[in-house]
Formats: structure tokens, sequence, C-alpha cells
């Protein structure tokens, strides 16, 4: 198993040192491969915008995670996803919010994160207060925001500039499919777009975290200090290419077995 340094066990203040951090998105909600999959890295997010799990799913892999000593993220479908409050209740380190083309859907993001009167979360004494045990006002959650449209890009220096927003997040794919080059991710326009928003990110002296496979990293020129931040592929297809790769030596080695001599 990998050790990992952790110079401080809150992921916003990792955040802001703007800390080389790694991770990957989980979608399959068992308690085991959660902190199987945790274990190596500084964080995780579960992924509730594409993947098919609920708040009960997340509460199990919130408490294997804190097993594994990893920081976890929920990236919701909106900031005014249903369910909200329980999700941010069973005790998380941050959200990660999609699709985010305003200072005005930053702010309101942030806001869905703090108590009043700095924003509009309700209090419910649940996992994220020890049950009630350590009730808390100053709701630390890291907040997210996911640029993955052309407008979410042209308006990156100002959502970087919101207070409470603690990282940019890279979309390429999605951003892909909006700039009309559908996956095409050496695309002059995707490339243009990436950059834009790492400079945004810079210049706001907030990370920026960029998420994909290691190729998508490596062919947007990002992996050589613009970013961050890493979330390197997700769980399904870090499994599935395992498997895959396995299955073919196996085979290959039964084929060499028995041919003739």
């Amino acid at each position: 198993m990998s050790s990992i340094p952790r110079a401080d066990p809150d992921l916003r203040v990792r955040l802001d040192a703007c800390a080389p951090l790694v991770g990957t998105v989980l979608t399959l909600g068992d308690v085991a491969l959660t902190e199987l999959a945790a274990a190596p890295m500084d964080l995780v997010w579960v992924d509730l915008e594409h993947g098919a799990l609920d708040v009960a799913d997340v509460q199990r892999m919130a408490i294997a995670c804190r097993a594994a000593e990893t920081a976890i993220l929920v990236r919701v479908p909106t900031s005014a996803a249903d369910r909200l409050a329980a999700i941010l209740d069973v005790g998380i380190d941050g959200v990660v919010v999609p699709r985010i083309e305003s200072e005005a859907q930053a702010r309101e993001a942030v806001a869905t994160l703090r108590y009043p009167p700095a924003g509009s979360r309700g209090y419910g004494p649940r996992r994220a207060g020890a049950y009630g045990r350590q009730p808390r006002t100053d709701s630390r959650l890291a907040c997210l925001a996911q640029i993955e449209t052309a407008a979410g890009v042209g308006a990156a220096r100002d959502i970087a500039a919101v207070d409470g927003i603690d990282a940019l997040v890279l979309g390429p794919a999605d951003l892909s499919f909006d700039l009309g080059v559908a996956l095409q991710l050496d695309a002059p326009d995707v490339r243009a777009a990436a950059a834009a928003v790492a400079v945004a990110a810079k210049d706001a002296s907030k990370p920026l975290v960029v998420a994909g496979s290691q190729d998508v990293l490596i062919r947007l020129g990002l992996a050589n200090g613009q970013a961050s931040v890493l979330v390197c592929s997700v769980d399904v297809r870090v499994y599935a290419t395992a498997l895959d790769r396995i299955a073919d030596e196996a085979r290959t080695a039964l084929t060499a077995a028995r041919a003739p001599a």
C-alpha cells in the first residue's frame, strides 16, 4: 500500500496551499472497494452526477474513506441538487459542482455549503457533526467549481475570484462537446480553453484540478506544473483496464504453453 504524507488533514488547507494532490472518481458503492481505491489517493470524489449512487451509499463510502485517511468529495448534479442537505450531513470534505458558468452560480454554490448568515445550509446533528456530539456552525466544506462549457471558460476569472471557491476543475470531455469538437482533446479550441482556465486559477492563487485519464492530462499539456490536482480516471475504468490486461496476459500464456514444441 502506498504511504502518502498528508501535511494537514483539512482538505481546504491543502487546496489553499496548492499542494500536489492525486485522486480518482468513485461510482461503485461497495465499502471495501471504496477503502481499497481510496488508500493510495489524497482524495476521491463520489459521482452523483453520472453514478447510480444515493445518499446512503455516500455515507458508507465516507466512513470507508475515513478508514483510509483519504479526503472525500461528492460531485453533485447541481448546487440545488435534491437531498443536498443530507449529502452534506453524512460527513464529507467538500463538493464538486458541475457546469458553473457565472460568478452568480459560483456564489450560489458556496452559499449552499455555509450556515447562516454566511449561507443557506440547514443544520442537522448528523455524522458531519459527530452525531450531535461536536456541533459545528463553521462549515469547512471545500467547494470546487467545474468548468466544462465555453460560457464557464469565459467567466473563469470571475468564478475563481469568488470567496469560498477553493479550486477550478477542468472537465475536458464535456468542454470538447460544448466547443463542437467532441472528444477531440487535441483540438486547438480545447487547448486554448484549458489554458484560459489554468491562467484564471493561477491569477486567483487557486489550484487547478484536471480530471480525466492519464492520456488526457498529457495531451492537454497540463500534467507538467499547470495543474496541482490530478483526478485520474474512474473506478470502473481502472478495474476494467486491469482485468482486461490480466485476461489478455493469461490467454497469451496459455496459448504459448499449448503450442507444439
